[in-house]
């Protein structure tokens, strides 16, 4: 299913006029500015997105679609251009994810599956996460999911890379589970490996050399309610051992004593790792109970349609009343790699609105480009002048390609611009099967 989302327009960043519209897959769909007047954008028929941007033209671009499923998109000979993730364009294919600028305004294209489209059709404001909404389709699905198992004891790992939001979505479960009990957060990564221990369980006076008063352990504060284990993956082995004794007991028992106190906890844990590919240092058994529920975050990057709603979001925390951006520092912020994901995008939008003061974000206003450079990645693909990062390919383009290419996988990952062995990963994540698209076999 193709959706065109409109995400955020340059001359106001506070503007809550985005829209979600579904495009049918068979009529061409004319991109312009809306009469005088417009306050939100806005599908006429199945054949017209208006837009209420006085810098779009007339006739500014038209989305065709192509043979082989999907759009691509053709600049009418607009004033401005038309740019596709950072970059002007005459005619091109357009890819899952691809941010699409029309004017001032910026629109993000998704090729999705219909389950997760249809929700967000209905509820075109987005899904509450935390604080704030999403209207990222696969990030709507993992709320639901969170939603069904929050009344549970179910143990759940949250994977994302670090400032992808693991401890918001790790609060929102918390509340979604009713616990009268305390959050509690710790990130294993910061304490020291000689004290964790102490921290998790507490210790009594004169458990160990400068225990010279008794402190109780997270996992009691927490009793009732939620801890949270931040970047699990540096526990050391040690510690494991005791933490796995204590979730299949349920006492923990503190430094110092034989006794143990019996508590009520879900336990959640966060990593920045992929520890289920990747388990070198960690207890199997451990990770077991750990994995009762894997919730997956996608990196800021896979869920552009997003960044309307979180910059909105931001700037009001910061008590912006009115906020604006130039086109190239939006071009450079917007479609950026996003290395250090919503927590960049967090401290970039509160620095730059205080530099900016009453006028508009500058290009000057920013951090250089080098640090909106994505970390080197193999879910990311890069535009061949290495400026813009290009979003990976969803499983309908990784079909699409394959039977243009008539199963060969070589000639599809030539086609997605990314290596065959990624295109292989992504296969098998996916569960695609190449040989179903080879020549005679449909």
């Amino acid at each position: 299913m193709d959706v065109l989302s409109v995400v955020l327009r340059y001359d106001d960043l506070l503007a809550d006029d985005s829209g979600l519209f579904l495009l049918d897959g068979r009529s061409s769909v004319k991109l312009l500015r809306g009469e005088a007047g417009t306050q939100h954008a806005r599908m006429v028929g199945d054949q017209m997105l208006e837009l209420p941007d006085s810098w779009a033209s007339s006739q500014h671009a038209l989305l065709e679609p192509t043979p082989e499923g999907g759009y691509q998109i053709v600049d009418q000979g607009s004033r401005n251009g038309t740019l596709v993730s950072g970059q002007r364009i005459q005619t091109a294919p357009l890819r899952d994810r691809d941010l699409v600028e029309i004017g001032h305004t910026l629109l993000c294209y998704r090729r999705i599956e219909e389950r997760l489209a249809r929700p967000l059709l209905a509820a075109p404001e987005g899904v509450r996460l935390g604080p704030t909404f999403t209207r990222c389709p696969e990030l709507a699905e993992l709320v639901r999911q969170l939603e069904a198992i929050a009344s549970t004891r179910e143990p759940v790992l949250v994977m994302g890379e670090t400032g992808s939001g693991k401890e918001i979505v790790a609060r929102a479960l918390h509340e979604l589970s009713r616990r009268t009990g305390a959050f509690r957060a710790i990130d294993c990564g910061a304490i020291p490996e000689g004290l964790l221990e102490s921290v998790l369980f507490g210790h009594r006076r004169g458990a160990f050399t400068g225990a010279q008063e008794p402190r109780t352990g997270e996992l009691v504060l927490a009793d009732g309610g939620t801890l949270l284990l931040d970047e699990i993956a540096n526990m050391g082995e040690a510690s494991q051992a005791k933490f796995l004794r204590c979730l299949e007991t349920g006492l923990v028992t503190p430094l110092g004593t034989a006794e143990g106190l019996s508590t009520d906890v879900r336990v959640l844990a966060a990593t920045n790792r992929d520890i289920l590919a990747d388990g070198r240092g960690f207890r199997p058994d451990l990770l077991s109970r750990l994995t009762g529920f894997v919730a997956r975050l996608p990196p800021l990057r896979e869920r552009r349609e997003d960044l309307g709603v979180l910059t909105r979001f931001f700037l009001r925390e910061c008590g912006v009343a009115k906020a604006s951006i130039r086109t190239a520092a939006a071009r450079r912020l917007f479609c950026s790699g996003f290395p250090g994901n919503v927590r960049q995008l967090r401290a970039v939008l509160r620095s730059a609105s205080v530099l900016a003061g009453e006028g508009p974000i500058e290009l000057s206003h920013l951090p250089p480009p080098e640090a909106f450079k994505a970390v080197p990645d193999a879910e990311a693909t890069v535009a061949a002048d290495g400026a813009a990062p290009r979003p990976k390919p969803g499983p309908p383009e990784i079909v699409a390609a394959l039977e243009r290419a008539g199963g060969n996988v070589v000639q599809a990952a030539r086609d997605l611009s990314v290596h065959p062995r990624q295109l292989y990963r992504w296969m098998e994540r996916a569960e695609i099967d190449p040989e179903r698209y080879r020549a005679g076999k449909g």
